[in-house]
């Protein structure tokens, strides 16, 4: 009776994946791990640990460059989505323009914090332009229920609800509002 592997051999498994079995280890910690946590690297396979830590050499931004970038995406982003709520542009318009307008956002907020960047600071840009743009709609669409209630002669203030509602049935401001959250994400993102 003949076999391949020799008796003596001791199975291993992965740290991350107790169920797999494998002989790959890492080149940098030597921690065992399976293929689908193996990150090829220039220098070899590496854990997802070592890879992180890696990375985090190049991650300098602090907590206080993240509201920074908060700040200046979603007021930014309001007033945006302001103007576009206001003219009712084509929807070709709108694609054409919400994409140069979310790159200039997020070049704006890189130079607001000095072109730190943080692990997440991608993420909050885009949710942040996401979120001011539907704020500055909102009151956009408030101000202008209130100038027409009051030329007909009824001051009235128009609710929330139905603000928030008015804003969000606008195609062309949802996607100007997406695109530009787009392009906040992926300036955030380019090795520049």
């Amino acid at each position: 009776m003949t076999t391949d592997a020799p008796l003596n051999e001791e199975l291993t498994f992965c740290a991350v994946h107790p169920d797999r079995e494998t002989s790959l280890r890492c080149n940098r910690c030597g921690r065992l791990m399976c293929a689908q946590c193996a990150v090829l690297t220039p220098v070899g396979y590496r854990c997802r640990e070592c890879v992180r830590q890696q990375e985090d050499k190049f991650f300098t931004a602090n907590q206080l460059d993240y509201l920074i970038i908060a700040a200046v995406c979603a007021g930014l982003g309001a007033v945006g989505a302001a103007i576009v709520s206001a003219l009712n542009l084509f929807l070709i318009l709108v694609l054409v323009a919400a994409l140069p307008f979310g790159g200039a956002v997020g070049e704006l907020a890189l130079q607001a914090v000095s072109r730190r960047r943080g692990r997440y600071s991608g993420q909050v840009a885009a949710a942040a332009v996401a979120l001011g743009g539907l704020a500055g709609a909102v009151a956009q669409v408030s101000v202008a229920f209130s100038q027409i209630a009051e030329r007909a002669g009824r001051p009235a203030a128009l609710p929330l609800e139905a603000a928030l509602g008015a804003a969000l049935s606008d195609l062309g401001l949802l996607l100007f509002v997406a695109l530009a959250a787009a392009a906040v994400y992926s300036r955030f993102r380019m090795r520049i």
